[in-house]
């Protein structure tokens, strides 16, 4: 009886250890950001709702589950660091689902739980803007095909009953129009402001106004909020009355899939696969949406951005491929563009460069490479823009199964 007590207690000590070694694996995942591999190794193991509600925002997946662990995580040690960080990840959840109210109530939480943090101030000056915005909802969601001019990434929507024909941007992650759309579609703009930042690093104010109606093909969606920038601002100056808008993030998440033919179509919400983690290729990171690509054999990972035309890479690039562009490179300027701005910045340009996005090879050329770190950029080697998307016939996004895949000519 002795000898049979005295081995269940190694076993069950040895069981500890093997849990506690596992923990401590899973805590290095974590703390590297290593999402892929986190997310693969929680399938086999119980608890831990920071990681569980951290990877279920960063692909997307079961979030009103993650929402659910997050929340619980902070009722049951309010004031421990993991509560902070699941204050974090619920305001990164809320912002790219366009759910502001509940965006600005979670964060009131965490800085009155954690009021001693230097980065309050910082916080609240930059979520000032969203203030009195609702949470954006789907009312209905059906899939649909539009026609677009060839080549154009303009698709039609309608805004509280008035036509208009907005183009699709993965890097804006609020919705935007000028000041006179606001005024064509009778909407009314706030009086308070707040400022973004662009990717060059310069600070541009906007206002807000709120779309009780939105329907884009046949997905319905409700209290849309939208920044407003002034039109003598670039995009807008260029653009004619009914163009001058940006679906956002929070609207494409919320179609959960785009399928972009530059023949002149667009699919919109159709049904994805199970997702399966290590097939994806995007994340939710920072703010951002990113992918994982592969140059000279290395596997990058580079911002997604529809609303660029060009594709630029940064510091980390340079950093990456030293050789590379040492032997290969040139000394050049290179102008990088937002909402109501653009700066120059000393580049080094390649003659072309080839990237593998999924199983499609493209084309950089010629590469320019910015030898500067820019805001939002240090996770990426560059910001990936149309004239890389445009060379399939067809882009597909697909945020249930978190992949972007460059569809060829069909035979």
């Amino acid at each position: 009886m002795r000898a049979k007590i005295l081995l269940c207690c190694l076993l069950t000590f040895a069981g500890a250890i093997c849990q506690g070694q596992a923990n401590s694996e899973l805590t290095s995942l974590y703390s590297a950001h290593n999402w892929k591999e986190l997310g693969s190794r929680l399938r086999n193991t119980t608890g831990l709702p920071l990681y569980r509600g951290a990877v279920g925002v960063t692909f997307n997946q079961d979030t009103e589950g993650s929402e659910l662990l997050l929340l619980s995580l902070i009722r049951s040690a309010p004031h421990s660091s993991e509560a902070y960080e699941a204050y974090e990840w619920l305001s990164h959840l809320y912002l790219y689902r366009g759910q502001y109210r509940s965006l600005i109530a979670t964060m009131e939480q965490r800085w009155a739980a954690f009021p001693e943090k230097q980065e309050r101030s910082q916080e609240q000056e930059g979520l000032a803007g969203l203030r009195g915005l609702p949470n954006q909802t789907v009312v209905q969601a059906a899939p649909s095909t539009l026609a677009h001019d060839r080549e154009s990434i303009f698709i039609p929507l309608s805004i509280d009953g008035n036509s208009a024909t907005y183009f699709f941007d993965t890097g804006a992650w609020v919705s935007c129009m000028s000041e006179s759309e606001a005024k064509r579609l009778h909407l009314q703009i706030g009086n308070s402001s707040g400022t973004t930042s662009q990717s060059a690093g310069s600070q541009v104010s906007f206002r807000t106004a709120v779309a009780r109606n939105v329907v884009i093909g046949n997905t319905q969606f409700r209290d849309v909020s939208f920044a407003i920038f002034p039109d003598s601002q670039e995009p807008w100056s260029d653009l004619a009355p009914g163009r001058k808008g940006i679906i956002g993030i929070p609207l494409l998440v919320g179609l959960q899939k785009v399928v972009w033919e530059k023949d002149g179509m667009v699919k919109l919400g159709e049904k994805s696969q199970p997702f399966d983690v290590q097939r994806s290729n995007l994340m939710f990171n920072n703010d951002h949406l990113v992918i994982e690509a592969t140059v000279q054999n290395q596997r990058v990972s580079a911002t997604v951005d529809t609303g660029a035309v060009t594709t630029d890479l940064y510091k980390p690039f340079a950093d990456k491929f030293e050789s590379l562009l040492r032997q290969f490179g040139k000394k050049d300027s290179t102008e990088v563009r937002g909402i109501g701005h653009a700066e120059k910045f000393d580049s080094v340009t390649l003659r072309e460069l080839r990237i593998r996005i999924g199983n499609s090879d493209t084309v950089l050329s010629p590469a320019h490479v910015i030898l500067k770190s820019l805001v939002g950029a240090n996770c990426c080697v560059g910001n990936f823009g149309m004239d890389l998307f445009k060379q399939a016939r067809a882009l597909e996004i697909d945020f249930g199964t978190m992949t972007l895949r460059l569809l060829p000519a069909e035979k």
